[in-house]
């Protein structure tokens, strides 16, 4: 698991409505709706911890979870693809 620490990119707005987090390239005019675990990984990331240390922190909440790191993964992909995030 990585321990790169990802970042908002600053053309991003967003904001935590209930457990779902929306996201607005201002660029683009993209928008994006975050389910809850994605919107906890989001405001970890925006907490400057790292992919590892998001693992585990999810694996806390959701111990029966065993695709904890591949989800990480991959919502850190795609996010970077959207240009949602950077190293």
């Amino acid at each position: 698991m990585e321990k790169e620490i990802y970042a908002i990119n600053s053309n991003i707005s967003w904001k935590l409505l209930k457990d779902a987090v929306v996201a607005v390239n201002l660029d683009s005019g993209a928008y994006y709706t975050f389910n809850y675990t994605a919107s906890l990984i989001w405001q970890w990331v925006e907490q400057g911890k790292s992919q590892a240390e998001i693992a585990a922190s999810l694996k806390e909440q959701f111990p029966d979870i065993q695709t904890v790191e591949s989800d990480v993964s991959d919502i850190v992909k795609y996010w970077l693809s959207e240009k949602l995030i950077s190293k």
